[in-house]
């Protein structure tokens, strides 16, 4: 009898313990879910609309064209702002662009994404742009669902979820919605992606007053009268001898990786998440390989002067690596790119070089200023916590253009060691 009563304590018992852990077996998570966006024929031959000026809320690449500052909205078009007065900018207008991500300016033609394709915009007024041409799935082609269209991208809704410990998603960073097509990434596992472009300041190079500024994180960039875009494998040239009409002229297979592109005078300087390439453009149509310089595997934008390259390294999961740095690379002789010097950072992203002074954007940790005179002892002369930054421009008049999460701002940079704020255009959540 007690040995009954025994095994009858023994048994409640257990069954306490093992209900006691499945209340506990929960977990409560942030998720972001991703579904599937698809557009018919239709709609991909929708032509550009103007509309009234809409509030910044998901801002990716800036641009500096004639006192105007372009900025994406990503994959839904381009706020027109006018910086006439740096004090005051006016926000103009929206340039609705469905799918932009990127685009460059020459002799007031505008050169956009839409998903796939490239548009051609005369925006002599920027009021009533034009659409002059368009080159078909110039980047790839997209993929097409016979009963619901091409698939273009997918829409993002943050939501909050409670998995009990039975259910086959407990403690997955990912994992699909099913036959939608759709998928759910953690919050803080999505974020490390960093879907949304950075920047840096490039100067496109044909002719100064003829078109804009743009970034070191930009895939696009024009340079000795051709527009030059890499996708994520490949070099896309094309021949802006008539900038209203580009022809592709040529495909160049990089590998796997590739994330941006920078030019300075005859050579393109193009980072990818294994190292930077490095092209002579000497023959515009044919752009040569001529080095490759390999880091650890990390997002890399980077900007360059005759001497030296600038390149920094982010971590994410997207990004395939764990650093956060800035790596000095010497690039006398171009045929052997050579590491100088590696300085940590906290997690940097766009970059700009002006004179001896380089910004680098570190993300929501702020903005970093460093003196690199001697490129062999870069010093740091000051650390903005305040100005979160992805996105940063340097324009010849001293100005200085940054774009974060928080919105878009300007400075005088007369005395780097002392900039000077001179306005703001915040981001606003719908």
């Amino acid at each position: 009898m007690k040995t009954l009563q025994l095994l009858i304590m023994v048994l409640f018992g257990a069954s306490l313990f093992t209900s006691c852990l499945k209340d506990q077996c929960t977990e409560t998570r942030t998720f972001i879910r991703y579904d599937p966006v698809y557009r018919t024929q239709a709609q991909l031959e929708e032509p550009i609309t103007v509309e009234a000026p809409r509030p910044l809320e998901h801002p990716g690449i800036i641009y500096f064209y004639q006192n105007y500052i372009l900025i994406n909205e990503y994959q839904a078009g381009i706020h027109v702002i006018n910086n006439t007065d740096q004090k005051n900018p006016v926000n103009e207008a929206f340039i609705a662009i469905d799918g932009n991500e990127h685009f460059a300016v020459i002799h007031d033609q505008l050169q956009a994404s839409k998903f796939n394709d490239l548009l051609t915009i005369d925006i002599a007024d920027l009021q009533h742009p034009v659409e002059k041409s368009r080159i078909r799935n110039v980047f790839q082609e997209a993929w097409e669902d016979p009963t619901r269209g091409f698939l273009v991208g997918h829409r993002q809704t943050e939501q909050t979820m409670t998995l009990d410990c039975s259910d086959p998603n407990f403690n997955s960073l990912r994992w699909s919605s099913g036959n939608t097509g759709g998928f759910w990434l953690d919050v803080a596992f999505a974020n490390s992606l960093e879907f949304l472009p950075a920047g840096a300041a490039i100067r496109d190079q044909t002719d100064g007053s003829a078109q804009g500024i743009g970034g070191s994180t930009a895939r696009f960039t024009i340079a000795s009268g051709h527009l030059y875009i890499v996708s994520d494998f490949d070099l896309k040239v094309l021949d802006l001898k008539d900038p209203a009409s580009p022809v592709l002229r040529n495909t160049i297979n990089l590998g796997w990786g590739i994330e941006t592109i920078y030019p300075f005078k005859d050579r393109l300087f193009i980072g990818s998440s294994a190292g930077m390439h490095v092209f002579d453009i000497s023959n515009p149509e044919a752009p040569l390989f001529q080095a490759m310089f390999e880091h650890a595997r990390a997002c890399d934008p980077v900007v360059a002067d005759d001497n030296t390259a600038y390149v920094t390294l982010h971590d994410g999961t997207e990004c395939e690596g764990f650093a956060n740095q800035l790596d000095v690379i010497a690039v006398d002789n171009i045929l052997n790119p050579r590491l100088i010097n590696t300085y940590a950072m906290k997690h940097p992203h766009g970059l700009t070089l002006a004179g001896d002074i380089l910004y680098v954007c570190e993300g929501q940790f702020g903005l970093k200023i460093l003196d690199v005179s001697d490129r062999d002892h870069v010093e740091e002369i000051d650390f903005h916590k305040d100005i979160p930054s992805k996105d940063v421009i340097a324009l010849p008049n001293e100005t200085l253009l940054v774009i974060g999460d928080e919105g878009f701002s300007q400075y005088k940079i007369s005395d780097p060691r002392k900039i000077e704020f001179l306005s703001r255009i915040p981001v606003v959540k719908s």
